[in-house]
């Protein structure tokens, strides 16, 4: 059990009558003090005792605990801290009763032998701006040993003028699976005093009684589990389980009673230097709204936030005077600036109670200052309220009407109010706003260029605008990084840049680079998803549960995103787009819109998304749902036009035609802005292994190895030296790899593959035969074992090997396959080898390779036109496959078509410079 008494921007106050030193004493005379032996628990209730008793009166809230612990091991007794007592010495008193310990049978009064606590000031929030005054006692307990049991008491005595004679508390209450084995609640104030409580959470049901002079609420802990609720279920479903005391009639009760804490009237002296200040904003403009903007960036440039809790500095404000002199105030001292400054140029205004995190719960809290947190100013212009935060930074004048997301608030007026929904209001201006140009006009195959801003506005943008002038070349560098990264996946940044416009209260990050768009080539035209909207929209609210069915989604916090695109294609006719091209949506929640045009080979695209923060019933779930999985038919597409070149042939062309010059020279940049990162040389090497220029990958991977070398790029090093023919580098990389990493599936397989290719077929074979007695699934190394054994001439063993595998698991298309490709290769079985192909084909969901295999197999028997047919089916799914390319060549020069054969043999080279002798070794030549 707590009593909550935390320091937030609004906490009580009192007069400076309480003690910064403990008292020693026994407890008052209303405290019930448990008699008999403690509870013993169990080894997973090391707080045996948690005992909680609240005094409520007119003046004041007395708060007696008694707990007892149990020291169960010596893990617990070397994590034991010294205990703790907390209290504020400008309204509260502090009385310690008991110190003890027990250890068996005997009762230690470590009080009683002179123990005193040791008084600290600790001001843990310094760093975050707030000021406390609250002080701690603790007291380090000598001689305590396993077994121990450690038993205090002590009542803090709070106080408080503020109330006007009123009383509150919030008190939690423990559920299960709490570690206590026993504790209890009791909760009293005097008869007559006119307390309403209210109790929150599954099995609260405490005991009244009349005791003396006391009405009494007694309640026992740890109640039963509360039940689980949904994370995305509204604040007021996850509560945890207490009970609220209040003696305000009505929430317009305690508005009417802190009225006068923010009263306006005289606070700004006549000719001070305050006065002239908002004198020169009445003259530089006479309307209401201007005037008003300027007020508020007064507050929020002017005056630095620092929470005061000291003295009277709780729930009653500093004067405007004293903030302004003193250039620092919380959010009440803010906010009396505020509406004192509003006040003087004309502006109608009064503050409004909020609570920051829990505003949803307003409606169900019984009236009380302790259910706030923070305080604004509620401004009126032409029949529009303005919600205005002094205590945050960069609101522009076109921002002012924007709504916080505090859900409900409780305006502050002599003649009282009641709680006032927030109302849902589209900002005037997004939050964010993100353009992205993308030239990708060398071709789909290949990563765009990109130009990227990125412009925030408010505090957000004013923490920018601070840090734009301190922000070192490395730091620009990992903060563009964090803040741009998910909008250019897998992209490089080469240059960036911070703007601010102090007109428009904005700051942008400015971006350059090479990015990533990758197409979809799965169907007869290329593709790319562009929807921004609903492509990655999901409405995850579980509801299956009886108890969940009728809980509400919560909204989320409101914002307004604007995506602007554009995206310039290689220069050809016949792109188009499909789906939602103009989209209207409003899915749960979310306002969402898209305007896109084509024009020629430029496509432009605006995506407006508005969290709207409305709670969706659980009744409107099903319809949002249909209603998403309908949009989500309609994503928005751009498809290539009908006969666009294959990957292989648009990167072909662009080198032919020295498109490629722009990505170099941006890659050059990315190396360039960070020559010792190591990134840049594997982006680099990465894109000229991709438009397979390898001897231009070997110096930026010998760069990178030099500054990081991983298995990676031993790796991608090592494929580089094989694709040129050196083996012996080929072999020394990889066996660098395995130093790093001794286990890599990936290295021991390439080193196989690269014995082989150094015909040390017995070594490859016996790395093989290692692997395949400790792999769990033994398929990978089954078919590079038998791929082997075939290089080397004992073809016949790879079959029996692979007839094996297949004897466990018949159905298994990789097996299947490799038995077709190993007897295709060898010219032997090829009567069973056709059966072996289809069966494959017939089984797995990619088939290209199969066909590929199939198709050799046919013309390894002669018939060509089945052998053509395969490989013209491997190649509709699969255009660049340089196997089923070098083959179809092979094909076309058996049908004297010399034409098209050399444009295949063209593509299968420049993809594999060793094609030629791989299906040499086959016996196979163009």
């Amino acid at each position: 059990m707590a009593v909550l008494l935390g320091v937030s921007c609004l906490a009580l106050a009192a007069p400076a009558v309480a003690a910064d030193t403990p008292v020693y004493a026994a407890p008052a005379d209303w405290v019930a003090q448990r008699a008999g032996p403690l509870p013993q628990g169990d080894a997973a209730t090391p707080w045996l005792l948690s005992d909680s008793q609240v005094l409520i009166e007119a003046d004041k809230r007395s708060t007696f605990s008694d707990h007892a612990f149990r020291i169960q091991s010596a893990d617990a007794l070397r994590n034991w801290d010294d205990l703790q007592f907390v209290w504020h010495p400008d309204r509260d008193d502090l009385i310690v009763h008991k110190i003890q310990i027990i250890r068996g049978g005997e009762t230690i009064d470590l009080l009683g032998q002179g123990l005193k606590l040791t008084v600290l000031r600790r001001e843990k929030d310094f760093e975050q701006k707030t000021i406390d005054g609250l002080l701690t006692g603790t007291a380090s307990i000598e001689d305590l040993r396993v077994g121990d049991i450690v038993r205090f008491s002590a009542t803090v005595v709070e106080r408080s003028d503020v109330l006007a004679g009123n009383s509150e508390a919030m008190v939690d209450v423990e559920a299960k699976p709490a570690s206590i084995a026993q504790g209890s609640v009791r909760i009293l104030w005097p008869q007559g005093l006119p307390i309403q409580w209210k109790a929150f959470g599954k099995g609260i049901a405490p005991v009244e009684a009349d005791q003396g002079r006391y009405h009494v609420l007694t309640q026992a802990e740890p109640i039963i589990k509360q039940d689980e609720m949904p994370e995305d279920a509204p604040v007021r479903y996850q509560r945890p389980p207490g009970l609220e005391f209040s003696t305000f009639a009505s929430w317009s009760d305690l508005s009417r009673t802190t009225a006068p804490l923010y009263a306006t009237a005289g606070t700004i002296a006549e000719g001070g230097t305050l006065a002239a200040a908002v004198d020169r904003i009445a003259k530089t403009s006479s309307d209401p709204k201007t005037r008003t903007a300027a007020a508020l960036a007064l507050v929020q440039n002017e005056i630095r936030y620092l929470y005061n809790g000291l003295a009277k500095g709780n729930y009653v404000p500093q004067t405007p005077e004293q903030t302004w002199t003193l250039r620092y105030g919380d959010c009440k001292a803010k906010t009396m600036l505020l509406l004192a400054v509003l006040d003087r140029l004309g502006i109608a205004a009064q503050p409004a109670l909020v609570s920051s995190q829990l505003g949803g719960l307003l409606p169900t809290r019984l009236p009380a200052l302790g259910a706030f947190d923070h305080v604004v100013v509620q401004a009126r212009i032409d029949g529009t309220d303005y919600w205005l935060d002094g205590t945050t930074a960069g609101t522009h004048i076109a921002d002012l009407a924007d709504v916080p997301p505090f859900g409900f608030v409780l305006p502050i007026a002599a003649s009282g109010h009641d709680l006032l929904p927030l109302p849902l209001r589209q900002p005037a201006r997004p939050d964010f706003a993100m353009h992205v140009s993308y030239d990708q006009s060398a071709g789909l195959a290949l990563p765009p260029l990109f130009e990227l801003s990125f412009t925030m506005r408010g505090e957000l943008a004013a923490r920018f605008a601070g840090m734009k002038d301190q922000t070192t070349p490395d730091q620009l560098r990992e903060l563009t990084r964090r803040a741009l990264g998910g909008f250019i996946s897998e992209g490089t940044i080469h240059t960036r840049s911070i703007e601010l416009d102090e007109k428009a209260g904005t700051a942008t990050i400015r971006a350059s680079g090479i990015g990533n768009l990758p197409w979809t080539r799965d169907e007869p035209r290329a593709y790319i998803n562009l929807d921004g909207l609903v492509a990655d929209f999901e409405i995850k609210a579980d509801r299956a549960r009886a108890a969940w069915r009728d809980i509400p989604l919560a909204g989320g916090e409101s914002s307004l995103i604007v995506h602007d695109f554009s995206l310039k294609l290689p220069p050809r006719t016949g792109y188009a787009m499909e789906g939602d091209v103009q989209a209207d949506l409003n899915i749960a929640g979310f306002a969402m819109r898209r305007d896109a045009k084509l024009v020629g080979n430029r496509l432009d695209q605006t995506e407006t998304i508005w969290t709207t923060g409305a709670e969706i019933a659980a009744n409107q779930l099903p319809a949002a749902r249909a209603q998403l999985a309908a949009a989500k038919q309609r994503e928005f597409l751009l498809r290539a036009p009908e006969g666009f070149p294959s990957p292989a042939e648009e990167i072909a062309a662009a080198k032919s035609e020295k498109r490629l010059a722009p990505l170099l020279a941006a890659y050059q940049k990315a190396i360039d802005d960070d020559p010792e990162a190591v990134a840049g040389y594997r982006n680099r090497a990465a894109f000229n292994i991709e438009i397979f220029d390898l001897r231009a990958a070997l110096p930026d991977l010998d760069q990178a190895i030099r500054r990081e070398g991983d298995v990676d790029t031993y790796l991608s090093r090592s494929s580089v030296y094989s694709q040129l023919g050196d083996f012996d580098k080929a072999l020394a990389d990889v066996d660098d790899a395995l130093l790093l990493d001794p286990g890599s599936e990936s290295a021991l397989a390439w080193k196989v593959s690269t014995l082989g290719e150094m015909k040390r077929y017995d070594e490859a074979i016996a790395l093989a035969d290692e692997q395949l007695a400790i792999a769990k699934d033994k398929r990978g190394w089954t078919t590079t074992k038998a791929d082997m054994l075939g290089k080397a001439g004992r073809a016949e063993e790879g079959v029996t090997l692979l007839a094996a595998a297949l004897a466990e698991r018949p159905g298994d298309a990789e097996l299947l396959n490799q038995m077709c490709w190993l007897k295709g290769t060898r010219s032997i079985q090829l009567d069973t080898a056709l059966k072996d192909c289809t069966r494959a084909i017939e089984l797995t969901d990619s088939p290209a390779s199969v066909l590929d295999s199939r198709a050799l197999v046919f013309y390894r028997l002669g018939r060509m036109e089945e052998a053509r047919a395969d490989l013209n089916a491997a190649l509709k799914i699969s255009p660049d496959l340089p196997a089923s390319l070098f083959m179809r060549a092979v094909v076309r020069l058996q049908g004297n078509d010399r034409e098209g054969a050399q444009a295949d043999l063209a593509l299968a080279r420049l993809q594999h410079g060793r094609i030629d002798a791989e299906y040499a070794g086959y016996g196979i030549k163009p």
